[in-house]
């Protein structure tokens, strides 16, 4: 068993008491994207109904993959597959808001 896989599950379970708790509050992780542009939420409820979606989803992800790590014995790498994967899942946050018209961003 690879022990390391604990990682992601306690990541996991972390981030996702943290998401129940603060579901109200709004979270921006993709600092790159964030630095050079301005967002402004137009539906706050629905923002947030679809932010806490994908962080339930996200912590999902981490949970499964840490046991999955663990059970299956892989290589210590997938860890960071699991961290690109979530990065991933945050961006698509910032896609599928503005898809569905709940923020709107001003590039510089």
């Amino acid at each position: 068993m690879n022990w390391i896989g604990i990682l992601p599950v306690v990541i996991g379970v972390i981030y996702l008491i943290y998401s129940v708790l603060f579901g109200d509050k709004v979270n921006y992780y993709n600092r790159r994207f964030s630095r050079r542009n301005k967002m402004t939420i137009i539906k706050s409820s629905e923002f947030l109904r679809v932010q806490l979606n994908f962080s339930i989803l996200n912590s999902i992800f981490c949970i499964i993959s840490g046991l999955l790590i663990i059970i299956f014995n892989l290589n210590s790498l997938f860890i960071l597959v699991v961290a690109i994967v979530s990065s991933l899942m945050d961006f698509l946050l910032v896609v599928k808001s503005k898809m569905k018209g709940y923020v709107d961003y001003k590039y510089n």
